[in-house]
C-alpha cells in the first residue's frame, strides 16, 4: 500500500539512482539498513514486524530496485533461521546477514567493472551516456593499469553524472569530448562502441535503464555501433517489465508565459534485440533474460 511516508522513501531512492546508478543506491540502502538495524531500540515482539514493513517498502520501490529486492528476500529467508532470538542476539544477526550479502553484491559488481575493462581496446571510440560508477571505474582501469590509448564520446545529460565522468577523465588524462544529446547522430559512422548499465533486466528481454538511455541505443543499434550492457546477475528479474514500477507522474512546467501539461517516467527500457553484448560478473552471457544465480522469488 502506498503512504506519503512510502512516497517519499521512493522519491529518495530514485534521486539517489539518478546521481550514484542502481548498484551504489543498493549498497548504500544495504548499508542504511543495518544501521537502522543498530539504532533501534524496541521491544523483541516488535523487532520481526518492524523489518517486515520496512522490507516491504523496500521491494516495493518505483521503479522496483531489482537487485535490492533480490538481496531483501534472501536476508528475509536465512532471518528466518534465528526467530527465536533474543532481541540483541537478533539485531546482531540481521546486520551480520546484511553485511555479508552487502560484500558479496560489490563482489559481484567488482567483476563486472573487471569484465568491462576487458572490452576496452587501444584506438576504442566509448560513447558514454550516464555511465554508473562502476563503469566509470573500468574506463580509469583500462587507462592506469593497462596503458590504453582510447577516447570517450561523453553524451551530456544529467549534470551531476556528466561532471563526474569528465571530472574522472581528466584526472586521469583519458580523450574525451563532451557532446549534446542531440548531436551524436554527427559521430555514429565511424567505429565506436556504447557502454550502458541498467536497473534490471526482465524475463520478457527488456531492460531498464536510466532515463534518454533507450533514444542513444536506438540511434546506435540504427548505425550499427554495437551496444555493450554491463549488469549484475541479480539484476535480473522473475517478472516482466509491467511488473517494474516504472514510475511516471505529470508535471506542469511554464516558460516564457506558457504553460505545459507533461506525461513523464523516471526510466527508460530497451529491448535487448538491440544490446549487441550483455556482460555479467561470470563474462559474456548469451543476448536474452534469464542469467542465472538471481533468487527464484520475487522482482
Amino acid at each position: 500500500m502506498s503512504t506519503p511516508d512510502n512516497q517519499s522513501i521512493y522519491n529518495l531512492i530514485r534521486s539517489y539512482m539518478s546521481d550514484m546508478g542502481t548498484s551504489r543506491t543498493t549498497a548504500v540502502a544495504l548499508k542504511s539498513y543495518i544501521d537502522a538495524v543498530e539504532r533501534l531500540k524496541c521491544e523483541a515482539s516488535d523487532f520481526k514486524p518492524m523489518l517486515a514493513r520496512l522490507n516491504t517498502v523496500i521491494k516495493n520501490t518505483e521503479p522496483r530496485v531489482i537487485p535490492l529486492v533480490h538481496l531483501v528476500e534472501a536476508f528475509e529467508a536465512d532471518m528466518t533461521a534465528g526467530s527465536d532470538l533474543p532481541l540483541e542476539a537478533a539485531k546482531q544477526r540481521a546486520m551480520d546477514l546484511l553485511n555479508r550479502i552487502r560484500v558479496q553484491f560489490q563482489d559481484a559488481t567488482a567483476r563486472v567493472t573487471a569484465n568491462c575493462v576487458t572490452c576496452i581496446a587501444p584506438g576504442d571510440l566509448i560513447i558514454a551516456h550516464l555511465l554508473p560508477p562502476y563503469l566509470r571505474e573500468a574506463l580509469v582501469r583500462a587507462r592506469t593499469e593497462r596503458g590504453h590509448s582510447f577516447k570517450v564520446l561523453v553524451v551530456k545529460h544529467d549534470f551531476v553524472r556528466t561532471r563526474e565522468l569528465v571530472d574522472d577523465l581528466k584526472a586521469h588524462h583519458i580523450d574525451h569530448l563532451l557532446i549534446p544529446e542531440y548531436n551524436l547522430s554527427h559521430y555514429l559512422k565511424g567505429p565506436a562502441k556504447f557502454f550502458t548499465g541498467a536497473v534490471s533486466v526482465t524475463p520478457d528481454n527488456q531492460a531498464v535503464t536510466p532515463v534518454g538511455t533507450a533514444n542513444m541505443v536506438g540511434l546506435c543499434h540504427w548505425y550499427r555501433v554495437p551496444v555493450y550492457l554491463f549488469v549484475e546477475s541479480i539484476k535480473f528479474a522473475h517478472k516482466p517489465l509491467a511488473d517494474q514500477r516504472i514510475y511516471s507522474e505529470a508535471q506542469v512546467k511554464t516558460e516564457a508565459d506558457v504553460t505545459f501539461h507533461m506525461a513523464t517516467f523516471s526510466h527508460d527500457f530497451i529491448d535487448l534485440a538491440m544490446i549487441d553484448h550483455i556482460f555479467t560478473e561470470t563474462g559474456e552471457i548469451a543476448g536474452r533474460a534469464g542469467a542465472p544465480g538471481s533468487p527464484e522469488q520475487g522482482g
